[in-house]
């Protein structure tokens, strides 16, 4: 089993959990899907990552359905709940994780542009869906331990990526430093949520899926 990945994507570090809290062994190659070395067109159409090639040699992509693949093909410990109702629990909390992330992504890329060229009104709109969906996540996680039920789920990989995210761009994004502290300020205005992603954090499959920074080479940029 090989993992392809990025080192600071949200999308990836969930996966490299499941496969830890499943105790599935991978192998991971770092890739940066920008450069021109990349392998990434290669497996996956829609030049994303993360990539999961299989031991028989199956090309699984897009970070959602590589969790649902781990679960058919990997089934203990389960990560979905049984019930039909908790289930689709779990996929309102990816509906609204995936999307405040999207508009992570949107608004980093629009900030990353020349100042001349951005557009306030579409940070501004990603800053408010950013801001809703972490407001909603906190009054649908309450207090409890875990986002479903009584056990580990796909929810609380994909709400505790994107909170693990938001802390990662704070620390090493300066341009969204200011957004993520003072702005949407989610630790202090969402305690329960600050307490649950602590500990979530503490789970060893979460730190061994630390995300970390890389080093961009614009030379071999992708034009």
């Amino acid at each position: 089993m090989k993992l392809i990945n990025n080192g600071p994507s949200p999308f990836g570090r969930k996966v490299m959990i499941a496969l830890s809290e499943k105790g599935v062994a991978f192998d991971i190659e770092w890739d940066i899907p920008w450069h021109k070395d990349t392998t990434v067109p290669h497996y996956n159409p829609l030049e994303q990552l993360p990539i999961l090639i299989s031991d028989n040699g199956e090309k699984v992509y897009e970070s959602s359905y590589i969790l649902a693949w781990l679960e058919r093909h990997y089934p203990l410990p389960a990560l979905l709940p049984a019930d039909e109702d908790d289930l689709l629990r779990v996929k309102l909390l990816q509906v609204l994780s995936v999307g405040v992330m999207d508009a992570m992504v949107k608004m980093t890329f629009e900030l990353a542009r020349p100042i001349k060229y951005q557009s306030t009104e579409w940070v501004d709109r990603q800053k408010r869906k950013v801001g809703g969906g972490i407001k909603e996540l906190s009054k649908l996680i309450g207090e409890r331990e875990y986002a479903v039920s009584d056990a580990l789920s796909h929810a609380d990989l994909e709400i505790g990526s994107v909170l693990g995210h938001l802390d990662f761009l704070s620390r090493n994004v300066p341009f969204l430093r200011d957004f993520v502290e003072n702005d949407i300020r989610w630790r202090s205005c969402y305690p329960n949520l600050s307490r649950y992603i602590d500990k979530l954090e503490s789970r060893p499959s979460f730190q061994q899926a630390s995300p970390f920074m890389v080093e961009v080479d614009f030379d071999s940029v992708i034009a």
